[in-house]
């Protein structure tokens, strides 16, 4: 044998990048959920909840407060507070696009070319 069947060659010529259709789609992915406002708020409120549960743990962890429990409450507080805005952030950017299935699309075309 002339050639070693260990050694794995990868053919990088036939690899075609297709990197362009995924910023397209990001970017308008990411519009939409800017310019819904029935995505925004959610998401808004989303994200003040990651950085205000992060802010009551930033006060526990520096000793701002100084009994053990109330900090204990404080910190338990800010972990449940963010938790809960990372997940709100999470349902408002997956369920974004769920009622643009086919049925949909085709009955909004109808009424469109009726009007």
């Amino acid at each position: 044998m002339t050639t070693d069947p260990k050694k794995a060659r990868f053919q990088y010529e036939d690899i075609q990048l297709q990197s362009g259709r995924k910023k397209r789609k990001t970017g308008i992915r990411f519009r939409s959920l800017i310019t819904n406002s029935h995505t925004l708020i959610p998401l808004l409120s989303g994200i003040i909840q990651v950085i205000a549960g992060l802010t009551l743990v930033c006060i526990t962890i520096l000793g701002l407060v100084s009994l053990l429990w109330v900090a204990a409450l404080v910190s338990l507080m800010g972990c449940i507070l963010s938790m809960m805005g990372a997940f709100l952030i999470y349902q408002t950017v997956t369920k974004e696009g769920s009622f643009d299935s086919l049925l949909n699309q085709a009955i909004r075309r109808v009424i469109n070319s009726q009007n």
